[in-house]
Formats: structure tokens, C-alpha cells, sequence
């Protein structure tokens, strides 16, 4: 695991990337290993990641689902979630040689992984208060903002880490965003626990 210091860095890295500033990528490890251990960046990212699970669980599940216990619930979030990670990175690794993105898959894995982990962060003050709140006309508002505020600054990220331009960022970003939603589908239906 990275420390402090060098999450700290990490996350630097990753906000001046999204702001358009390409020099954030210094910031970031990407060296063999530094690829390898940005995955760790799914751990570090794991206590908001609770959070929105906790929040899902006890303010928008539909009053007409079913439970099956604790331990399937949230082992079907963790298990959407790390799919929804993951599977991206082994899409673009697929294509990365056809779309000629092999030489951009190191800072686009660590870019991504670290941005991922930042976002999860910077965010987690929404999903505390829809805990503290409830649902309103307010919070939609507000989660309509921070789905569009994700999107556009992971697609900066993807744009300044890689060098690729902003139509190519964004088929990537729109790629995940789908991945993510098929995830959720399909743990769900797989484990029979409604989860999206």
C-alpha cells in the first residue's frame, strides 16, 4: 500500500489532470510498478464506496426488495463495484493495440485508478448526506450535478494523462459509464439481489 504522502501526491496528480493540467501526470507513478500498485488506489477508494453502499441500502432500495442478508447485499455491491472498475481497463487492454492506445494504457490505468479513488472521496460528502437527509427535491438536483461533474472531469483526466483528444475521451468515459451500469445489472441478476 502507498502511504499517505504518496496518496496525497497521487491525488494532486489527479486533480491538476482534470483541471487541464497536463504536468499533474509527474505527479503519478508511472513506472511497471507504479502501475501495479495503483490498483491499490480500489482500497483506498473503499470507504466511500461503503458509504454510497450504506446510503443505497438505507435510503433509495425500493421498499418492495427483497433482502437476502447482509453479507449478499453488500458482497453484491463490492462485487458490481470491482467489476465495474475493472472490466474497463481489460476492455481498453483488449483494443488498446487497434485503436493504437498501447503506449497511453500505463498512464490511462494509473491515471484512471487514482482519478477513481479521488472522485470516490471528493464526492462521499453527498452520499453522508442523503444518509443525514433522506431523498428530496434538492439531493436530485445535486446528484444530477455529480454525475456530470464525474463525467467531465474523468474525461478531462483520460484526455490530459493520455494525450488523446476530447472525442476519443469521452467514447472511454461513455464506454465505463455503460460498463458500470451493465455491471450492476448483471450482479443483480446473477445473485438475485436488486443492487441498481
Amino acid at each position: 500500500m502507498p502511504s499517505l504522502a504518496e496518496i496525497a501526491r497521487y491525488f494532486t496528480g489527479a486533480a491538476r489532470l482534470m483541471a487541464g493540467r497536463r504536468d499533474g501526470l509527474s505527479l503519478l507513478d508511472i513506472s511497471a510498478d507504479g502501475f501495479w500498485r495503483s490498483f491499490a488506489a480500489l482500497v483506498v477508494a473503499l470507504p466511500p464506496t461503503v458509504l454510497s453502499w450504506l446510503e443505497y441500502e438505507s435510503v433509495e432500495r425500493p421498499p418492495f426488495a427483497g433482502h437476502l442478508g447482509r453479507f449478499s447485499t453488500y458482497g453484491a455491491h463490492a462485487l458490481a463495484d470491482l467489476t465495474a472498475w475493472l472490466l474497463p481497463i481489460l476492455i481498453m487492454a483488449s483494443f488498446a493495440r487497434v485503436l493504437g492506445f498501447s503506449r497511453k494504457m500505463v498512464p490511462f490505468v494509473v491515471a484512471t485508478n487514482w482519478g477513481g479513488a479521488f472522485l470516490a472521496w471528493v464526492f462521499s460528502p453527498f452520499f453522508l448526506l442523503l444518509l443525514l437527509t433522506g431523498p428530496s427535491d434538492l439531493t436530485a438536483l445535486l446528484g444530477l450535478v455529480v454525475a456530470i461533474a464525474s463525467i467531465v472531469l474523468s474525461v478531462r483526466l483520460i484526455a490530459n494523462a493520455t494525450g488523446t483528444d476530447i472525442p476519443m475521451s469521452v467514447a472511454i468515459v461513455t464506454m465505463m459509464v455503460f460498463v458500470s451500469l451493465l455491471s450492476y445489472a448483471a450482479v443483480s441478476d446473477l445473485v438475485g439481489v436488486p443492487i441498481a
